[in-house]
Formats: C-alpha cells, sequence, structure tokens
C-alpha cells in the first residue's frame, strides 16, 4: 500500500498507510512549540482555541492531533505565545505574591481612610456653627444640579441587540471557516481485530472532497466522517477503477460493489449507488446529489458483493465539496 501526499494546502493532512509503517512528516518551522504527539488533550483543546478551531465534535486523540498539526502548518501563528497560555511555576508564584501585595495596599488604604472619616466627622460635629439663611450671593452661585441621563428608547435597544447578533454570527462564521471536515477509514482483520491499515484527511471548507472507499464486508470497516457545526458536505459523484473491477469480476460469485450510507438519524446502512458488472453500463455515476450539514457524524462504506473470499476488493472514489453552510450565516 502506497503514502498518499497531498500538496493542495487545503486538504490538510492526507496518508494511507499500514500500521507497521511509519507516517510521512512535514516539515515544520514551529520548533518552538511543543512536539504535539506528548501533548495532553487539555493543551490541544487549549491550542486549538487559539487558531480558532472548534474541536467540540472531535472524540479521537487523532483527531485532535491531525487537527493542531494542520492548524500549524497553514494557519498563522496566534499571537498569544505557547508559554502565556501554559504560565510556570515560578509565573504563577510572582503572579499571586502580587495579587497578594495588592489586597493588602487596598486594605491599608481603607483602614487609613475609616480613621480619618471618625475623625473629621467628630471635629464636624464639636465646630459645626448654627445654620444661617443662605445668602442670595451664595444661592447664585450654587451649580445647577446635572441633567438626567435619557433613558434609551426600544428602536436604540433593537439596534444594539442586532449589532451585537451580527457580531456573534461573524465570529460563528469565521470559527466554522477553521473547522476541518475529518475523514478516518480504519481496515481490520477478523476475526482477530487487528488494525491492518488506516486512511485520515482533513477537508477544511472551500476544498474540493475526495476520498478512496477500501471496499469491504464489514460495516466496522465504514469510513467515519465528522461535519463541524456550520459545515456543509455535498457528495455528488462516485466510480470505481475499470481494471480492479474487472480482476474482482474474474472471481467466482463475484457482483459489484455497493456505495452504502448512515447517519445519526438512520445508523443503517443503505445502498445509493451500485455498479452490477452484468447491468451498469458505466464505471462512475454523477448525480447522487448527497448534502449534509453539520453538526452530524455519519459513515459511508464501499460494500462488496460478494467475491471476497480471496481478498480482493475494489476501492469506490467518492467526489463533491465541503463549503460553509449558507443558511446558517446568510
Amino acid at each position: 500500500i502506497h503514502r498518499i501526499a497531498v500538496t493542495d494546502p487545503i486538504l490538510t493532512s492526507v496518508h494511507f498507510f499500514p500500521l507497521s509503517h511509519p507516517s510521512a512528516t512535514m516539515p515544520s518551522n514551529n520548533d518552538d512549540l511543543p512536539d504535539i504527539s506528548s501533548m495532553k488533550l487539555s493543551e490541544l483543546k487549549k491550542e486549538l482555541h487559539l487558531y480558532g478551531i472548534d474541536s467540540a465534535n472531535f472524540c479521537e486523540k487523532h483527531e485532535f492531533t491531525s487537527a493542531l498539526d494542520n492548524a500549524r502548518k497553514t494557519l498563522p501563528r496566534p499571537t498569544t505565545t505557547y508559554r502565556e497560555v501554559e504560565p510556570t511555576e515560578e509565573e504563577i508564584k510572582e503572579q499571586k505574591e502580587k495579587e497578594r501585595e495588592k489586597e493588602r495596599e487596598k486594605r491599608a488604604a481603607a483602614k487609613a481612610a475609616r480613621k480619618s472619616s471618625t475623625g473629621s466627622s467628630g471635629t464636624s460635629r464639636r465646630s459645626q456653627p448654627a445654620a444661617s439663611a443662605p445668602t442670595p450671593a451664595a444661592s447664585a452661585s450654587a451649580p445647577a444640579p446635572a441633567a438626567a441621563t435619557p433613558a434609551p428608547t426600544p428602536s436604540t435597544q433593537q439596534q444594539t441587540q442586532e449589532q451585537q447578533q451580527q457580531a456573534q454570527l461573524k465570529m460563528k462564521k469565521l470559527l466554522a471557516s477553521r473547522s476541518p471536515l475529518t475523514a478516518l477509514q480504519q481496515i481490520k482483520e477478523h476475526p482477530s481485530e487487528k488494525l491492518v491499515s488506516e486512511q485520515s484527511i482533513s477537508f477544511l471548507p472551500g476544498s474540493p472532497f475526495s476520498f478512496s472507499l477500501r471496499g469491504s464486508l464489514f460495516e466496522s470497516d465504514s469510513t467515519i466522517l465528522r461535519i463541524p457545526d456550520g459545515v456543509k458536505l455535498t457528495i455528488s459523484a462516485a466510480s470505481v477503477e475499470r481494471k480492479s473491477m474487472e480482476e474482482f469480476s474474474k472471481q467466482k460469485g463475484s457482483i459489484g460493489v455497493s456505495l452504502r450510507i448512515s447517519t445519526e438519524e438512520n445508523p443503517q446502512l443503505l445502498p445509493i449507488w451500485t455498479f452490477d458488472k452484468e447491468k451498469s453500463k458505466s464505471y462512475g455515476v454523477t448525480d447522487l446529489g448527497v448534502v449534509v450539514c453539520g453538526p452530524r457524524t455519519m459513515r459511508l462504506l464501499a460494500y462488496m458483493e460478494m467475491g471476497f473470499s480471496s481478498k480482493m476488493s475494489v476501492d469506490v472514489g467518492v467526489f463533491g465539496s465541503v463549503s460553509l453552510d449558507g443558511d446558517k450565516f446568510d
């Protein structure tokens, strides 16, 4: 199995290789940052938050590490340094000492103010002369009371609320534009459940979507797609390679391969396109029209219709696009 390397800056990370084969590494200019593989889950979440990436839909640690590795390679460095995110013990002690010193100063100032107030009130009671009628000059020099601030009108309040809603919507749109759709397929031996190969790709909004589904008879080998909030996946076409399908069709009992899909609402894998070696006239389909908006998790499976006993399978390529959910932000 060959490794796949993608140079397109939008397709953020691709690797398809046996578990025993070392994954490809990409050059990085983040030598001053900690190694992603050694970071805790909380540290991964913090740094992803600095890049503006929503990690609420991530479940597996490799999804956090893949997204962070992609962010370090494709997004500008945050103005906040990693050291500021994770202060040292000395910095924490210094900060606490400064806070305690400020608190002591506040208490001393409050105590001195109370003493001064008590002394001045006693003196004023002893030396307070009899009240006299105010003179015309004193009355004329007295400052006029300040005008009361007018209460906000309903139209002003409505404008303020609309501005706040627009700002929140703009922030959600920015976060969605930085949240990648992830596709993961793990092929395992049966019945040993030993991991044989793995393929993982991330797609940012605005990128074309393409994924090669490894054919299998087992639902556990399905590809898992995680679509973040505010992101939309469109699957428009699918195809099989002619040569590999012809070799597969030579097996006794082989029929073809079907593309199956399931969602959170209906977990059953149902076929949306089937290639039959005797009935199908072409090796692909271009009018699937599958549109799914996040946040949502779905599965895709290239199900082999018989003939799998020889361990030969056919990959099904699916194609489409990843974009922002226009209904949510327009």
